[in-house]
């Protein structure tokens, strides 16, 4: 017979993962969104709100790990239990990411000397978007879903790179733009490494459901 209380601490840890991914995906909108219109409070709240993903990250971790002590799960159990500890750090780093757009934001306040923001604005809209998909195919053990995001990371590392390109020239041009353009390039920066955790995550999905450890980024 099936453990059933393993059943259960399985099922309240896929919950508090789905809530950090919850709010990961918030601080990833608010933080761009912050940026993109320079509202302040929003990034403030971002900020502050990064304890309560790294508090979540600490519990999870724990509960992991007295799982595999205590419970000693087997095959696909503790494939699931190494996955959800593998998504907590890369949903904490999501986190972190998000924490320092939103600190972009302060540093800007007052001193913005760009106003064609919708390249960031496209690049943020796909990300957050990427990331919706990847949790909702944790949610659903959804192997092909998984996969399919390689196709958004490598078209939002195009973007990254016309972008770095545009940002350049912008410095090249008018030096009085540089430091807001290295700000929006340091947070262009961090987009691409929450698509790069993304993907990270859609590895451990496939790993969870299938046992194989397949890298998504070849």
């Amino acid at each position: 017979m099936h453990n059933t209380i393993l059943d259960n601490e399985l099922e309240e840890l896929k919950s508090e993962i789905l809530r950090m991914g919850a709010l990961i995906e918030k601080s990833i909108y608010q933080a761009t969104m912050s940026l993109i219109e320079d509202k302040v409070d929003l990034a403030r709240q971002v900020i502050a709100e990064d304890d309560d993903v790294d508090t979540l990250t600490i519990d999870v971790q724990n509960k992991c790990l007295r799982l595999i002590a205590l419970r000693q799960p087997l095959a696909v159990d503790l494939r699931a239990v190494q996955a959800d500890l593998q998504m907590a750090t890369d949903l904490e780093r999501m986190g972190d990411c998000a924490e320092k757009i939103a600190k972009s934001t302060l540093r800007l306040h007052g001193k913005r000397t760009i106003d064609d923001l919708s390249l960031l604005s496209q690049i943020a809209s796909e990300v957050k978007e990427m990331v919706t998909n990847i949790i909702n195919s944790y949610s659903a053990a959804d192997v092909e879903k998984a996969k399919s995001i390689v196709k958004a990371e490598d078209e939002i590392d195009g973007l990254y790179k016309s972008y770095f390109n545009i940002l350049m020239d912008a410095i090249r041009e008018d030096p009085n733009k540089a430091d807001m353009a290295v700000q929006l390039l340091f947070a262009t920066h961090c987009l691409e490494r929450i698509a790069d955790h993304a993907t990270n995550i859609g590895e451990s999905v496939l790993y969870m459901v299938t046992g194989e450890r397949a890298s998504l980024n070849d």
